[in-house]
């Protein structure tokens, strides 16, 4: 006979609990494509909350990380104690993780706030609005002592949660392999706030951190061109920090006047590079509200680090009595800025590991993403832009009057005479052709009859067809201050979140109606397209309650605007000009070319390289020029300049008062306009281009390299390389000589 032992109650409590437990992870956990270790892992560290303790100056345990998802190309790991994480680059063996370098924790002497920023896996900023005199302040999840809850592996990667109580902040967040990436997200809809308010979050803001003893590395950042923060260990500079918003800022959250001598930032892009390994960064979701923070060695730690900053709230002035400029600064509590934010770190191979590679591999972002195609040039020799001024204000006593430069029979005669010299490949950018000249700005456009109205520029038009030539008519339509359009400033004027109206800009929603009959007009003129300042350039947020639209629904409107012109039959350049519009790269895949793209940095402390990032990611997909010629501070170093970053020579004329011109009311102040003045410097250096470039507008830039102290080099497809000497000495090596302020095309299959 068989005895059957009673089991304890609490055995049975046990047992069910279990059985509870197994459930429950094999309904939340998608263990598919996991190891058995990795869903083990995943099941211990999901049915509760983990406690994350603010302990001593230790990182992560790579013991403890726990493979969750590979690809390929990497293998991803999770701890599941900390938030953290590592991925193993197959490729190589380098292993990037989400926190400081811990080979180097040994010599961080920082302590405090700071000492715990660096271990944590989420900073944050936030704000009790509830009171007049609060401040900001800072925090982390190891000062909250915050949990990690919601642990469950998703496909390609994981899912969790970062919770605050002690600050009532829930902060849900994802990480995912995808080829040779990983994909941080913040998932929006799970972000909760109590009765403090978010400001800003900054998700893994130390991946890739490394100390600069020993290093060969830098930080990239998207200033101007593109720009280089070398890795120096003996910097001091506590101030030497790069903070901008990505596509510029936003004027409906701006509380001071103060002008900002840094570059715009038009990609959306940062990077870094230690020795042989390197990573891009491309903020994919969510741009619009991201701050880009580079931070050198000797600011914050010992660290280089450089991160997304994702901002939920701004800064705005709220007007308390507009008559007497009376007004406080605040913050918006009820609500912030929504959207998930996603950023893509694209992990770099050994042969690849620096800027020339990041350039590289984001040129191939933009071709998969949009769908982009090499161009076709029409012949071998470069386009030259000729920007022609047909009309503006001139400064008056009393008011500003109107000075003609350039009737459209005077376009036609000067560009005969230019083709007729040789420039038998231009590109026309007419400028100030509307009524009232290039100051007068909106929408709809119509030619002025001084310069000789709709005939006279169908005759232009007509004439330049003839030539092969096409016509583009320079536009902004984001600026209004003609009221064409029947625009009223207080119905369509873009205002800020205290209700201000800015100014004569124009809420985007406003265009929509009108831009159908404006691309009908120019199409009737005969122009070959329009080149757009305003729309694809700069980014706001619209409190307008007729228009209301957030920094994102604002990009998304100015792209359908540029690709309304494209379906429509006309082309789109876009423009950049010395100290208003720049064209953001959410604009590429409706231009055919960007006027005036920046080829420098912004000269302020945080850095002395700048390097052609934007032209070797558009080279051979986007034509570009840089800004004209005769508008040179440094003639012949700018003309260098142009032949090492692959730029289409470019032009600023008129036709006559070109002395007259000179107290022009605008920005547009080439020297010596007068095209005259011009003609056989634009043709030596058409010639001179064409030699260097025409036979690579097609092709990708592959390489660029300093060879010595002001001597680089820019390799094409095919192995062409120009070399350009800035300097005032000879440089020699083995079979290339090149003179001071001179350049060497090396033809392709040739070795120094």
């Amino acid at each position: 006979m068989t005895v059957i032992k009673r089991i304890p109650v609490t055995a049975w409590v046990i047992i069910v609990l279990v059985v509870a437990l197994a459930i429950f992870v094999l309904t939340r956990l998608d263990t598919g494509t996991l190891g058995r270790q990795a869903a083990e892992a995943a099941a211990v560290a999901a049915p509760g909350a983990v406690k994350v303790d603010k302990g001593p100056a230790e990182l992560p345990n790579d013991a403890n990380m726990k493979t969750v998802a590979q690809t390929p190309q990497l293998e991803l790991k999770m701890d599941a104690a900390s938030g953290h994480f590592a991925v193993v680059d197959k490729r190589n063996g380098n292993v990037w993780r989400s926190y400081p370098s811990p080979d180097q924790w040994a010599n961080e002497t920082q302590e405090g706030q700071w000492r715990v920023h660096l271990r944590s896996p989420v900073m944050f900023r936030y704000i009790d609005l509830s009171g007049k005199l609060s401040q900001p302040k800072e925090s982390n999840l190891l000062e909250e002592r915050g949990e990690i809850k919601d642990i469950a592996t998703i496909d390609g990667g994981f899912r969790l949660t970062f919770d605050m109580p002690s600050k009532e902040i829930t902060i849900p967040i994802e990480v995912k392999v995808d080829g040779d990436s990983v994909v941080t997200k913040i998932i929006d809809s799970g972000v909760k706030e109590g009765k403090l308010s978010l400001i800003w979050v900054r998700l893994y803001p130390f991946f890739g951190a490394e100390r600069s003893e020993g290093q060969d590395g830098y930080l990239f950042v998207p200033d101007g061109s593109g720009a280089l923060i070398p890795y120096d260990p003996n910097s001091t500079n506590v101030n030497r920090i790069y903070q901008e918003p990505i596509y510029g800022q936003d004027l409906s959250f701006k509380v001071n006047s103060e002008p900002n001598s840094r570059n715009q930032v038009v990609m959306p892009v940062y990077g870094a590079k230690s020795q042989d390994r390197a990573y891009l960064a491309i903020v994919e979701d969510g741009a619009e509200q991201v701050e880009i923070v580079g931070s050198p060695s000797g600011v914050f730690s010992g660290y280089n680090w450089i991160t997304g900053q994702q901002n939920y709230r701004s800064t705005y002035r709220q007007v308390t009595n507009e008559a007497k400029n009376r007004s406080f600064t605040t913050y918006n509590k009820d609500e912030r800025f929504g959207g998930d934010r996603a950023v893509r770190y694209v992990l770099l191979d050994k042969p690849k590991a620096n800027y020339v590679g990041m350039a590289e591999r984001y040129r191939e972002y933009l071709i998969k993403t949009h769908d982009l195609k090499t161009i076709t040039p029409k012949s071998n020799k470069m386009p030259m832009l000729v920007n022609i001024i047909g009309a503006v204000q001139e400064d008056g006593l009393i008011t500003d009057r109107y000075l003609k430069t350039t009737s459209t029979s005077d376009a036609m005669k000067m560009v005969q005479r230019l083709y007729g010299l040789g420039l038998d490949n231009m590109v026309v950018n007419y400028l100030g052709w509307q009524e009232d000249g290039y100051n007068a700005l909106g929408a709809p456009l119509r030619v002025d009859k001084r310069l000789g109205g709709v005939e006279g520029m169908k005759q232009f038009t007509q004439y330049a067809r003839t030539l092969d030539i096409p016509v583009y008519l320079n536009t902004n339509y984001a600026f209004n201050n003609t009221d064409a359009g029947k625009f009223n400033r207080n119905r369509h004027g873009l205002r800020d979140l205290g209700g201000t109206v800015m100014g004569r800009l124009v809420s985007m929603g406003f265009l929509g109606s009108l831009l159908d009959r404006e691309i009908t007009y120019i199409k009737d003129l005969g122009a070959t397209g329009i080149t757009a300042e305003g729309i694809g350039a700069d980014v706001f947020s619209d409190f307008n309650t007729n228009y209301p639209a957030s920094r994102e629904e604002n990009r998304k409107l100015q792209q359908s605007y540029l690709k309304k012109f494209r379906d429509g039959g006309l082309d789109v350049r876009g423009a950049n000009t010395p100290f208003a519009n720049h064209t953001n790269f959410f604009a590429v895949p409706y231009v055919s070319a960007i006027d005036g793209l920046s080829d420098d940095y912004s000269f302020d402390s945080f850095s002395d390289t700048a390097i052609p990032f934007a032209q070797i990611s558009l080279h051979g997909l986007v034509s570009y020029t840089s800004f004209a010629a005769n508008n040179r501070d440094e003639y012949q170093k700018q003309f260098l300049r142009d032949l090492e970053y692959g730029s289409a020579p470019s032009f600023m004329f008129l036709y006559e008062n070109a002395e007259q011109f000179k107290y022009a009311n605008t920005d547009l102040h080439p020297y010596s306009p007068d095209y005259r003045d011009w003609e056989a410097e634009a043709v030596k250096e058409y010639q001179k281009v064409n030699e260097a470039l025409g036979d690579v507008q097609d092709k990708f830039i592959i390489n660029h390299r300093e060879l010595a102290p002001e001597v680089k080099e820019t390799t094409y497809a095919g192995g062409k390389r120009i070399i350009v000497n800035y300097g005032t000495q000879t440089y020699r090596n083995g079979s290339i000589t090149v003179q001071p302020l001179d350049y060497l095309i090396v033809k392709g299959g040739t070795t120094p």
